[in-house]
Order: structure tokens, then sequence, then C-alpha cells
């Protein structure tokens, strides 16, 4: 059973996150309030990190995910669309969709074209491929086009009587130049028609976008996501001890007691013990329904501790092909990991670790391990509930 706290407006105090309380009987945990929470809203990341990818996997890819990002940083500005877009279908999302679930003050002005991010590498024949209602008018009709073109009166003939798809026919390299050449900033979204009402993943390169540069993307609950996160709650244990940094994974206790691990292909966590004679802090479950109970005495190890194989295909090999050992609680957006464990005051500190996913065109996903974090999450006490999910 699951019941907000009065008003609904409670937040964890270490981490600022909106909560609600879960309940089991007389145990209760802090279960994070998705309606409330946003990417902005999400704790800075704490540790600094990169990826380079070279020039034979961005042809390969379609656009180029490399990146660099800074401990403090969000985010919302390390993340891109397509980076998540399985959890969470980004790119179903049209500007108007956000605008309407952000509630977007109806008498603002549009965002500008420089506000969005993915404009600046479209051309007008991509603009014309993902909104195909944009080739019926003529090209002076569209100012941003008419000026990514150049001037109306050097302009070929077709382009200046014909529509923009004829004047594309006829001369296709005109068509080529990117918006992102002229001055954006003096031209609002509503000046390309059909822009705002089509979803994203219609456009060029949609998938290289951060998050924080798409108008008010940031600002849209994880539970008004087109693919809604998981509450996590389906499978929920009780926080029965911590153990901190004194213990060492032990042989004789092996993968089958810890329900912690790496993430495999098609996002399930497998459970990994902890090395023999490594450090190895951990929290010791129980079972609400007792000794009996399937979680009974297993183990969920600290990521600080541990690191496990992680991620799968060409971008496997990222981080040295490692991530903090884990779980996937509300799904595969964020791996859940463990990252400190206080003996004297009975609680587990708790992050959330992002990884990096690219789709190439007709061949499997392939992902980094999960190694963009922590993101600093809801911590776990002693006799507390704690919310496992499915680990898929």
């Amino acid at each position: 059973m699951s019941a907000t706290t009065p008003g609904g407006n409670a937040v964890d105090e270490t981490t600022g996150v909106p909560t609600i309380a879960y309940e089991e009987g007389k145990r209760q945990a802090k279960a994070p309030d998705w309606s409330k929470i946003t990417w902005a809203m999400l704790p800075a990341l704490q540790q600094a990190g990169y990826l380079k990818v070279s020039k034979e996997y961005v042809v390969k890819f379609g656009y180029d995910p490399s990146r660099s990002w800074n401990a403090g940083q969000k985010s919302d500005s390390v993340i891109m669309l397509g980076d998540a877009d399985d959890e969470f279908r980004f790119g179903y999302f049209t500007l108007d969709d956000i605008a309407k679930i952000t509630s977007a003050n109806p008498k603002a002005k549009d965002p500008t074209l420089k506000d969005v991010g993915f404009v600046k590498w479209q051309t007008t024949a991509s603009l014309v491929k993902a909104i195909p209602s944009l080739g019926n008018l003529r090209v002076a009709q569209v100012k941003p086009i008419l000026k990514v073109l150049g001037k109306y009166d050097y302009l070929p003939s077709s382009c200046r009587s014909g529509t923009i798809s004829q004047c594309l026919r006829v001369n296709p390299k005109i068509g080529e130049r990117p918006l992102g050449d002229i001055d954006l900033d003096k031209y609002s979204t509503s000046d390309i028609p059909g822009l705002q009402q089509t979803q994203i993943r219609k456009f060029k390169e949609w998938q290289r976008t951060y998050i924080n540069q798409v108008p008010n993307l940031n600002q849209v609950p994880f539970d008004k996501m087109p693919n809604q996160i998981k509450s996590g709650t389906s499978f929920v244990g009780i926080a029965s001890t911590v153990f901190g940094k004194s213990e060492r994974g032990d042989s004789r206790v092996g993968d089958a007691y810890y329900i912690s691990g790496s993430v495999v292909r098609g996002d399930s966590t497998k459970f990994k013990a902890c090395e023999t004679g490594i450090e190895c802090s951990y929290l010791e479950l129980g079972d609400l329904g007792g000794k009996r109970g399937a979680l009974y005495g297993k183990r969920w190890a600290s990521g600080s501790s541990q690191q496990v194989k992680g991620g799968y295909g060409f971008l496997a090999g990222v981080n040295g092909g490692k991530e903090p050992t884990g779980r996937l609680v509300y799904g595969n957006g964020f791996k859940v990991v463990m990252t400190g464990a206080n003996e004297s005051t009975g609680t587990a500190d708790f992050g959330l670790f992002l990884r990096i996913c690219v789709r190439p065109p007709f061949q499997q996903k392939t992902c980094t391990p999960y190694f963009i974090g922590p993101a600093p999450w809801i911590p776990v006490k002693e006799n507390d509930l704690v919310i496992l999910g499915t680990g898929r």
C-alpha cells in the first residue's frame, strides 16, 4: 500500500528530491514522487567524465555522441536525447506537447530557433523531409529558409516563383546549407510552419540534442514522458543491516546472495558477488515474508567499492568496460547504486548513474557502462523498506 504524505509536498532533506511515503504494514520508505521530479530537478553529477568516439563510428552512428562534462554539472546538460530514448521516448514529443505539459504561458513569446538545439544543423532539405507540408510553401513565405538560401533577387527563378520543394528539385545543392549559418535568434519557432507540431524524431540528427536544448523538456515530470518511468515498488524489501568498509568479499558468498550487479544486453540486472578480499560495503536485506522469503539475507553491495562489467556493443569498452555494481530499479534510464554505508547511523546512501546509448541505422543498440554520475539519491535507513524494482 502506498500513501502520500500530508499535502504531498515531502522533500528528501539530503538530496532535495520530492518524495511520497510508501507503506507496507508498519514499515515505510521514501519513494520518489515522479509526478514532481524533472530532469532539471535531479541533483548535480559528482564526477567529471568524457566520451570520445572515432570518426569511423561517427559515420556508422549517423551523428557524434562525443562529449565531456564536469563535476557539479546537471545531467540535463550531459544526456542527449538519443542516450535514453528507449526508456523515455523523447523523440515522440513535439514542442507543442512539451509546452502543454509544462503549462508554458500561452501569452509568452514562442521560443527562438536558437533555443531549439537541433535546428542549427537542419538544412532546408532536412526540414522538408521532416515537415513535408513545408515543401508546398513558397520560399518567400518562410523567412528563415529565404535567409539561408540567399537573397531573393539572386535566387534561381525556380526558387523565386515555385514552391520550396520545386526549388530543391531543380537546385538540390542549394538546400544543403545548415540553418546554423544564419542568426537563429532573429526567428521564432512559429516562423517555420509545422516545426512546433512535428515529432522531434523526424528531424536530422535529433539524437545528439541535449535535454536542456529543447525548450522546457527538462521541466517535464518523469511520469509525463511518452514512456512513463516505472515506480519500482513492484518489488520491495526491508533494509535490515548496513555493513561498512571493513567488510570484504568472501568466496563462500556467491552471486546468488546478491541482488546487485551489472546491466547486460536486454537491460536486466545480472547479479554479481563482491570480489574476494576486496572492500565490500553492503546493505543486508530482510523479506516482508520473514526468514523464508526470497530476499532474506540477500545483499546490495556498494558500487563505491565494487565495479562490475557493463555496457554492450561497441560502446561497452568505455570507462574500461566497468560500472559500479547496482540494479535497475526504475527501468533502464538510471542504474541505482549504493554509494556509501554508515554503520553508526544505520544509513545506506544511494546515487543514480546514467549511460550513453546509440542505435545505429539497421543495427542493434550499443551502450556504454553506467558511468555518468552519481546524482545523489534518496538514502535508506535500517528497518525501513527499500525499493528494489524488478531489476529490469
